[in-house]
């Protein structure tokens, strides 16, 4: 059975151009030409000053709610595009209450409403089309969709000249702008007093030619609406835009050839702008009204993929926790049988073979210890087990291992110097600081070769910008290596920063800077000033008493 397809459905968003201009000019041009036609007939709708008030009353109460709605949008967004459209409905809104005002007072004065009327009416409308017209051309570029790789470039080019001439344009603009509500300022009011040449012609068909002018911008915003491809744009706002300015060129047109005051004409073109008005109104309404939906869709969505995150972080802590612990599980027996075998056995060749295994047992190891501090990290879960403790003796301990250590193994001779011969007692955790001092030593050993042959180790106190009852210690390990390269220097602390994967992780130091924050601590590193080598220093509080 086959498929029943519409020939034809209409939509206030439409991508494609010639459908845009047959759904949104064509077929409202259509219909208004007959009313246009309908319109020569002077006599088809005659009514009184009265009815004339009511129609332009409601008219600057239209425009008054776009003026507000326009300078709203204009300051929520930052949008000039908003704000010059609204800057002209406001003065619109100010020369239709005094137009529809002083018509009313002087409704008996026949002769000098046939010019003030027809004078302050173009006003009006000259200015909204030139500020309609200024928008369109000049502040809608930020709007058009761009589609091909060239216009992106370059608009990605933008050069700082091109940022000052567009601000030298824009001053431009503002002195025009204010020269034209000058003009038109000055020109509604003289209507009081003067009668403009040409304003009312009673011997040919074009009786108020003036109207040619708005007529004119208004042509011209449409024509650049399409040239600048703002139909493009998903919002029923520029939909609403573009269709009332169609009613406003057919209400300039009507209104061009009005032989008499309140006449058919005259009363259609008033209603057109009306009705261009609350189209105008309509297509903001419900430009909010999608902006609020597609928000909310948006916070749902969002909504949506947090929880996703969320529980895909789980799923990740999770496997990381039973994989580090069942990696773990079997280490302990790996290094424990091949020590047994390692002194059983007298073989050379053996030896050398069981080394690999209990370097590489000791290297995943310290993997999957890795591992499970950085899942308790990022789950906030690390505990400090703090107990009393001299740093002095802490460190102490810890460097006799590697003395030790290294006698029997490189010729590196690791040097320390406490500054301060007393107790420096502090309250941490032993096993973390010993896990940072341990680490910052391993990292100082592999890059530093027997040639090298000094690491430096030092404690000092330092009292600078403390209180009176605090002070803090600082630990440096000093090595006489390479350096850090500048690719890894910047994001030293980290996850995964490391120059060369296969002699680490890159998740020590990283570690290391979560373990001494949460003593309230501090840890940087730096490549030495004569360019041999690193330094590391971390602090840690000390409490006086």
């Amino acid at each position: 059975m086959g498929k029943f397809k519409v020939p034809f459905t209409f939509s206030f968003m439409a991508n494609d151009k010639t459908d845009h201009i047959l759904k949104c000019v064509i077929i409202p041009s259509i219909c208004l030409s007959i009313i246009a036609l309908i319109s020569v007939n002077q006599s088809l709708w005659v009514t009184s000053p009265i009815h004339h008030f009511y129609i332009e009353l409601f008219g600057a109460i239209l425009a008054g709610i776009l003026a507000f709605y326009y300078i709203s949008r204009a300051n929520t967004l930052s949008d000039k595009f908003s704000l010059f459209i609204g800057i002209g409905f406001l003065v619109n809104t100010l020369i239709d209450l005094f137009h529809v005002i002083v018509s009313l007072l002087n409704m008996d004065d026949i002769l000098f409403l046939k010019y003030f009327i027809p004078q302050t009416w173009f006003v009006g409308r000259l200015f909204l089309s030139a500020m309609l017209a200024i928008a369109i051309v000049r502040y809608t570029s930020f709007l058009s969709i761009k589609s091909s790789k060239q216009q992106k470039q370059k608009q990605r080019q933008i050069s700082s000249d091109k940022n000052n001439e567009n601000y030298k344009l824009s001053r431009l603009l503002l002195f025009y702008l204010i020269i034209i509500t000058l003009f038109v300022s000055i020109v509604a009011i003289s209507s009081l007093f003067v009668v403009f040449p040409f304003s009312a012609i009673d011997d040919i068909p074009l009786h108020r030619p003036y109207e040619i002018f708005p007529l004119a911008l208004f042509l011209f915003s449409l024509y650049y609406f399409y040239k600048n491809e703002i139909y493009k744009n998903k919002d029923v706002f520029y939909t609403g835009l573009v269709i009332s300015i169609v009613f406003n060129v057919f209400g300039q047109i009507i209104m061009s050839y009005s032989a008499q005051h309140f006449d058919t004409a005259f009363n259609i073109a008033h209603v057109l702008k009306d009705v261009g008005y609350f189209i105008n109104v309509i297509g903001l309404a419900l430009s909010s009204i999608q902006y609020n939906v597609r928000l909310r869709e948006s916070n749902e969505m969002l909504t949506i993929q947090y929880e996703k995150v969320k529980a895909s972080e789980k799923m990740k802590e999770e496997f990381i926790n039973i994989a580090a612990h069942e990696l773990r599980t079997p280490i302990q027996p790996i290094l424990g049988l091949s020590d047994i075998i390692y002194t059983k056995v007298k073989d050379e060749e053996l030896h050398e073979l069981l080394d690999i295994i209990i370097r590489n047992a000791k290297r995943l190891q310290r993997l999957t210890n890795n591992l499970l501090d950085i899942t308790k990290i990022e789950s906030q879960s690390l505990l400090l087990k703090k107990e009393k403790l001299n740093l002095n003796i802490l460190i102490s301990e810890v460097l006799k291992d590697y003395v030790n250590k290294q006698k029997n193994q490189q010729k590196i001779e690791i040097v320390y110097d406490f500054k301060h011969k007393e107790d420096i007692n502090i309250e941490a955790d032993r096993d973390r600081l010993v896990q940072v001092i341990r680490n910052l030593l391993d990292n100082a050993l592999k890059f530093t070769t027997q040639n090298q042959q000094r690491i430096f180790v030092s404690i000092d106190k330092n009292k600078e910008g403390k209180e009176e009852e605090e002070e803090e210690v600082i630990v440096s390990v000093k090595d006489t290596g390479e350096g850090i390269s500048d690719k890894v220097l910047y994001k030293l602390f980290t996850k995964f920063a490391t120059s060369d994967p296969t002699t680490g992780t890159g998740l020590g130091l990283y570690i290391c800077k979560k373990i001494i924050e949460a003593h309230g601590g501090r840890i940087w590193g730096v490549n030495n000033l004569d360019g041999k080598g690193a330094l590391f220093k971390f602090t840690l509080p000390v409490k006086l008493k």
